[in-house]
């Protein structure tokens, strides 16, 4: 996955999905680690993933980051609720 590069890839591991984003990486749901050849895929997938997304941020040098990310509540569509 090329971390913060476009806003398609998603990198599943078990039940954790990974979706990548230009301005953020959304992680959810869980996966269940076990001491099998399987687990330890997922183990490395992850450390991989955690790897990527280190480099990521080390290739931004010195650009200045925002203590945190305020999201643009213009950006926000309302879309009719299609069960109503």
């Amino acid at each position: 996955m090329n971390v913060f590069d476009n806003d398609s890839e998603v990198l599943q591991i078990g039940a954790l999905t990974i979706e990548n984003g230009t301005d953020s990486v959304i992680i959810s749901g869980d996966v269940e680690i076990t001491k099998t050849q399987a687990g330890k895929a997922q183990a490395q997938a992850s450390l991989d993933f955690a790897q990527a997304l280190c480099g990521a941020f080390d290739e931004l040098g010195g650009q200045d980051l925002p203590a945190t990310a305020d999201k643009d509540p213009s950006k926000v569509v309302m879309v009719d609720n299609p069960f109503e």
